[in-house]
């Protein structure tokens, strides 16, 4: 009876040790993926108190270069280091290791895009019990809502749009929308499209004609407004939710030979898209404050690490750059 005890201690014993030793190197793992992503610099990273990941897709959208500066210019003054763990717009599931590296690893916070399409709610409770705070942001909060929510309300910029288009076109406007790729099941829920068709009631018979979701990337911007010109010579006047959908749009307007024929009210500010404003290609950009988002993000990483709530949802503000007339 005492060997069959004593055999029994052994075996738990053994099997208690492999578990210890998985848990170890699932930690050293998840530790070694970490020391393979790029901090914001390596001084902040010698002298920070705390680690946070930073889950962003990559992406050639402007839009989120601004939300990583304005979290590289915040992080000394909440003593973070950031781990950026960026991941490929057409495979979303790689956000979702990233997360699990992330948390295995006992980082110190968690900053990630939250996408509209999908219920984040309960990631943000497994991150609070685990005491780890959570950061949501992005352009729309995902459906159901996220407390401290950090967003830019493409509704606001849709009734912009709608506005500077039916300003210069009046009752004539018909309007293609180049919609996000990750957006909402239905054209008619997007917020971008919402605002764009009521600004647009307020101009006699203008109204949207056609919506379309573009792809990732400059060409694919540049073929979904290609596609949406060819499919209904009528459009006029395209609204743009990206800096990517915005290049290739005008891109598209150019080979078509339809500048000045066709407006385009873009979104964000790079190089390029100031080009074509100087141009007259596009009528206007509309630009969101991400890096004010960015600053943001770090401002609640810090608050919720000291023992306060997440806070309500906050919006970004935005500014028009006009363009030349053509």
């Amino acid at each position: 009876m005492k060997r069959v005890t004593w055999v029994l201690a052994v075996l738990f014993g053994l099997a208690f040790l492999g578990s210890t030793l998985l848990h170890a190197s699932l930690v050293l793992a998840s530790r070694k993926a970490l020391a393979d992503i790029v901090l914001n610099s390596s001084e902040d990273a010698r002298g920070a108190l705390y680690h946070v990941a930073v889950v962003l897709p990559d992406t050639e959208d402007s839009f989120f270069d601004g939300l990583a500066e304005g979290m590289i210019e915040s992080a000394a003054a909440a003593g973070a280091a950031l781990h950026f763990m960026r991941y490929p717009e057409s495979d979303p599931e790689r956000a979702d290791r990233h997360v699990e590296t992330a948390m295995r690893a006992g980082l110190d916070g968690l900053v990630i895009y939250a996408s509209p399409g999908r219920d984040w709610v309960p990631l943000a409770e497994r991150a609070s019990r685990e005491g780890l705070p959570f950061v949501p942001l992005g352009r729309d909060p995902p459906s159901g809502g996220l407390d401290g929510f950090i967003g830019a309300s493409t509704l606001m910029l849709g009734l912009e749009a709608g506005k500077i288009i039916g300003q210069r076109l009046g009752a004539s406007a018909r309007v293609g929308v180049l919609l996000p790729p990750d957006g909402r099941s239905g054209y008619a829920d997007e917020p971008l499209y919402r605002g764009v068709a009521a600004s647009l009631s307020a101009y006699g018979s203008s109204l949207v004609v056609a919506a379309q979701r573009a792809g990732r990337g400059v060409l694919s911007g540049e073929e979904a407004a290609s596609s949406m010109l060819r499919s209904d010579p009528s459009i006029n006047a395209i609204v743009c939710t990206s800096s990517a959908d915005t290049v290739g749009a005008a891109q598209a307007v150019i080979d078509m030979n339809r500048v000045g024929k066709v407006l385009i009210v873009g979104a964000d500010e790079t190089p390029d898209i100031a080009r074509y404003l100087e141009r007259g290609v596009l009528a206007a950009s509309l630009v969101v404050d991400s890096r004010w988002m960015g600053g943001q993000a770090m401002a609640a990483f810090s608050r919720i690490r000291a023992g306060g709530r997440p806070g309500d949802a906050v919006e970004a503000g935005f500014s028009a750059r006009q363009g030349a007339r053509p």
